[in-house]
């Protein structure tokens, strides 16, 4: 479950930073660690090499990209993401654009309003169609 037993994502970092929900941020943020937003960030956020976790609570919100390893988002962004790790998806998650994930958890009353696309998997899919026609054809 979203949050749930998942203490070894939390404990590993040493830098917290909380955005407050009366607090609005414009421009890029780039972090190490966990970053919490309750509040407002307009501009893209992106982690650090040293790597770190993203949570967008209830009441936050992001307008821009976001690039980061392991995120959990109950609140609504507007841009795409891209998450390397791990995507939870929360019950009043709406995120408006694409979804770049690798590993991905959803739980039901979360949105999405754009592509969700795996990475690393093949871009060129032949049709369902097409795919029986062929076979159907090779057996004739």
């Amino acid at each position: 479950m979203l949050g749930r037993g998942n203490k070894k994502g939390r404990d590993n970092f040493c830098n917290h930073t909380l955005i407050a929900s009366s607090a609005k941020v414009t421009g890029d943020i780039e972090f190490t660690g966990g970053l919490h937003v309750q509040g407002r960030v307009e501009g893209n956020v992106h982690v650090s090499a040293d790597g770190g976790r993203l949570v967008i609570g209830e009441s936050g919100s992001v307008k821009g990209e976001i690039r980061v390893g392991d995120i959990l988002i109950n609140g609504r962004v507007e841009g795409d993401v891209y998450a390397v790790g791990k995507l939870e998806l929360a019950e009043k998650a709406v995120i408006e654009g694409n979804v770049y994930y690798n590993l991905i958890e959803m739980v039901v009353g979360a949105q999405v309003n754009g592509k969700l696309v795996k990475e690393g998997a093949p871009k060129h899919l032949p049709a369902p169609d097409k795919g029986k026609a062929k076979a159907a054809s090779a057996d004739t």
